[in-house]
């Protein structure tokens, strides 16, 4: 063996420096895809915290009530953004009736009817079982005048029909709905009262005030009714009614009524219209159109 090294040291060298390598070699494998994994490990975690994915085709539906809300508080907006006094809006649409103190004394309060700085700020009621229980019956039952803001059972008790229609007395001390009368008459009064305020528990809707006239004392939602017997049949709220009570009130024909230039009132439209007596076969009507509702 003695000879083997004598006889051969070069190769012997080569053969240790080959060995020597290959250790070497081996070694740093090792401490390579050991660093490596634990650097790729580091890689991984911090992709895991620091990663954000967009949601797509499995992000949640929103609900057509989030929708509706959401709707409605960009119109609200846009709304404050071009009223002169933004802070007394957001003070009205933030404030709101306690409907518990008004149906401890009626359960039959379905909202609150209020044209700021004026007379006009009363609790609206509803019958389910007379159209005009409310016409000569006051908020505590009792008979007699000034009666109350009512909406007859034909409407919903929500405002969501396409229209629906209040009906108040024109009282002389300008009472009640003694002051749609000013509406209908004076520019300066009506320009200065064009927003309609009707709260319910849930929220608060805000219409601007888009018609005013005269009319027969026919009801504005006469070609919805039917003759049966004795009595008339109500056939229910229709989709284009509130295209309707527009036709109506422009075919009626009253030369001193006002019409808001250029507004159109479509399918998609909601409106408010409040109707008060002006003489024994007259009525004068106001219509506000819904900007948007404020969900509390």
């Amino acid at each position: 063996m003695k000879d083997f090294f004598k006889k051969y040291p070069a190769l012997i060298a080569f053969i240790g420096v080959g060995v020597l390598i290959t250790i070497i070699f081996v070694f740093y494998e090792i401490m390579y895809n050991t660093q490596n994994k634990e650097q790729q490990n580091q890689y991984d975690e911090l992709n895991q915290k620091a990663w954000i994915t967009e949601v797509g085709e499995d992000e949640p539906e929103i609900s057509p009530e989030d929708l509706e809300r959401a709707e409605n508080e960009a119109k609200m907006k846009a709304f404050l953004e071009t009223v002169d006094n933004p802070d007394f809006y957001k003070k009205q649409l933030r404030s709101r009736p306690n409907f518990d103190t008004y149906r401890e004394i009626n359960d039959e309060v379905i909202g609150f009817v209020l044209i700021p700085d004026t007379k006009i700020e009363y609790p609206v009621l509803r019958n389910e079982s007379r159209r005009d229980y409310y016409l000569k019956r006051n908020i505590d039952g009792s008979t007699g005048y000034p009666g109350c803001i009512y909406v007859e059972n034909i409407n919903g008790p929500d405002f969501r029909d396409p229209v629906t229609i209040t009906y108040g007395h024109n009282m002389a001390n300008k009472t009640m709905y003694g002051q749609l009368h000013d509406i209908y008459r004076n520019k300066e009064f009506r320009e200065a009262h064009k927003y309609v305020f009707v709260y319910q528990p849930e929220g608060v809707s805000l219409y601007e005030i888009i018609a005013a006239s005269s009319y027969s004392d026919s009801h504005l939602l006469a070609d919805d009714f039917k003759k049966e017997g004795n009595g008339f049949l109500f056939t229910g709220v229709k989709p284009d009614d509130q295209v309707n009570v527009m036709k109506h009130l422009k075919e009626y024909g009253d030369k001193g009524a006002y019409f808001k230039e250029g507004e159109e009132v479509t399918e998609n439209d909601r409106l408010f219209v409040m109707a008060t007596c002006s003489s024994s076969r007259m009525r004068v009507i106001v219509v506000g159109k819904l900007l948007f509702t404020h969900l509390y």
